[in-house]
This record gives C-alpha cells, structure tokens and sequence, in this order.
C-alpha cells in the first residue's frame, strides 16, 4: 500500500469500528502526538489512551478525510472528526494531522485540534 493508502484503511478501520485492525497498523514504538496533549509512546499505550475515553465502546467514530497529500512517506490529512456517544450526542472536531509511515507501519500519529472546542462539547456531553 502507498502511504495515502495506508492513511485511507487506517481511518477507515477507526470509523468502522475495527480498532484491532487500526492499531495492528501502527508500529510497536509509534508516537502518537495528539496536540496539544502529552505524547503517547508505543501501541499498546495508545490502544489503553483510546479505551480509557471510551471509543468504540461509549464512542463510536466516523472520522471523514476532506483533503490528503502525501510527501514521500509523510502523509497530511484534513479531517472532520465525529464522535457520537452512546447518548446519541455528538463530539465535532476539526483535525489536521500527519502520519509517518514505515516499512508499511505508522511510525508517527500526530494530530492537532482545538482541545477547548472539545473539551466544551465533551461537558455538554457529560450533564
């Protein structure tokens, strides 16, 4: 698979709620810099970061590519991300990220988004 290929399945795998599958693509040591929270080393720390909020279990994710380009193996992506609770009540978020990918495994998982448009969202959420 190219890199935007990769991108594709990946985000693909999240929003179809195959989270064994999206993590199985990311290398055993990645990074997952999700801006502007602290970084996250190894798979199996972001596998325990994404249960601990509740996706895939309180959260369901569809998270929509609108723009992607790649620059050899560096992939950028322009998302909305959508993460409907169980409620029925719904998280919108703006993303921008890059993903670095190696020998077919992302490496890097980096995300930037406006952790107070969240947090505000994630409180309605909680009333």
């Amino acid at each position: 698979m190219s890199p935007i290929e990769t991108a594709k399945t990946f985000f693909a795998h999240w929003s179809a709620t195959r989270i064994e599958e999206a993590l199985a693509m990311l290398a055993d040591d990645v990074l997952y810099d999700n801006v502007p929270l602290p970084d996250i080393v190894g798979r199996e720390n972001v596998r325990k970061f994404n249960a601990d909020f509740g996706i895939g279990t309180a959260f369901k994710v569809d998270w929509q590519v609108t723009q992607i380009a790649a620059s050899g193996n560096v992939v950028l992506n322009e998302r909305i991300d959508i993460f409907t609770h169980e409620s029925g009540s719904k998280i919108t978020l703006p993303v921008m990220g890059t993903l670095t990918v190696e020998n077919g495994r992302i490496t890097v998982w980096r995300d930037y988004f406006d952790l107070a448009s969240f947090e505000r969202q994630l409180a309605e959420i909680k009333r």
